[in-house]
């Protein structure tokens, strides 16, 4: 693959933070477009889904510090990335992986981004403030959602949070092994899934949280067909509003008989932070 014109890290001034869920391209009736066509799909998630939850918080594409592609034909990124990156001014830091499968039948790709954006919260009225301690929204992380893209499906995952000053704690992935090293419930999605949930919750409260405290979710999964009972147990473990979230098809994990992996981060508002 050609070498990008990406920036190999990026500094950003952190007043707040704004995490933007993976999305791809659906329209407002849920339905994919686009078939066949990776430049115009990303188009579509850049400035149909994600301009607006930018703008919605007070900046552009600008301000974008991490951009994370997850794709299904790595070799036709290059072409695309030369005709978007002009979008974001200064390029931010990139990431991209190929991967067998999406969420759907046609996507071809899935895009997050991380953002630095002013601590002055927007005044969306379907903010909701997120947090274990009791803090309140402008204390916390804020879920936002533009008017725009209200009609959506948003009950497994929000669109954006916003946070203002707090600790960020990110946690490697976690997968589905007990004290000894040994695989939990081979075989059974939802179980290894609630036992990666349970090890997060254990984590965060050493580190002053708890799980509701996470606002990003990477779910790395080796069948999609194994996505009702995961998401069941993210369904179960974490109140709305629910971590943004990205879930990809992977080839392969650390274990060979785990079937889901999990990654998450944080975010503990300093008033709430006990360690």
């Amino acid at each position: 693959m050609a070498q990008l014109n990406v920036s190999p890290t990026r500094r950003v001034d952190r007043e707040g933070l704004l995490e933007i869920s993976g999305l791809a391209a659906y329209n407002e009736h849920g339905q994919e477009v686009f078939p066949g066509d990776l430049l115009k799909q990303t188009r579509y998630v850049l400035e149909t889904l994600m301009l607006p939850i930018l703008e919605e918080a007070g900046v552009g594409f600008e301000s974008v510090a991490r951009l994370s592609v997850f794709t299904t034909s790595i070799k036709e990124w290059p072409a695309v990335w030369d005709d978007v990156q002009s979008t974001f001014g200064s390029p931010p830091a990139l990431s991209v992986v190929e991967i067998p499968r999406l969420v759907g039948e046609i996507a071809m790709v899935e895009l997050e981004i991380s953002a630095s954006i002013p601590t002055a919260k927007p005044n969306d009225p379907q903010e909701v403030g997120m947090t274990s301690g009791g803090a309140k929204p402008s204390d916390g992380a804020v879920a936002i959602l533009p008017k725009s893209l209200a009609d959506r499906d948003w009950k497994l995952h929000a669109a954006a949070f916003v946070m203002g000053k707090g600790d960020l704690v990110f946690l490697s992935g976690i997968g589905p092994v007990d004290s000894a090293g040994q695989t939990v419930a081979p075989g059974d999605a939802g179980a290894q899934t609630r036992h990666v949930l349970s090890v997060m919750d254990t984590i965060l409260r050493e580190a002053g949280g708890t799980i509701d405290d996470v606002v990003r979710l990477r779910v790395f999964a080796t069948d999609m067909s194994n996505r009702p009972q995961i998401n069941a147990e993210r369904v179960r473990s974490f109140k709305e509003p629910r971590a943004v979230s990205t879930f990809v098809q992977v080839s392969g994990l650390e274990g060979d008989d785990w079937l889901v992996a999990l990654e998450a981060t944080a975010f503990i508002p300093k008033h709430d932070h006990r360690a």
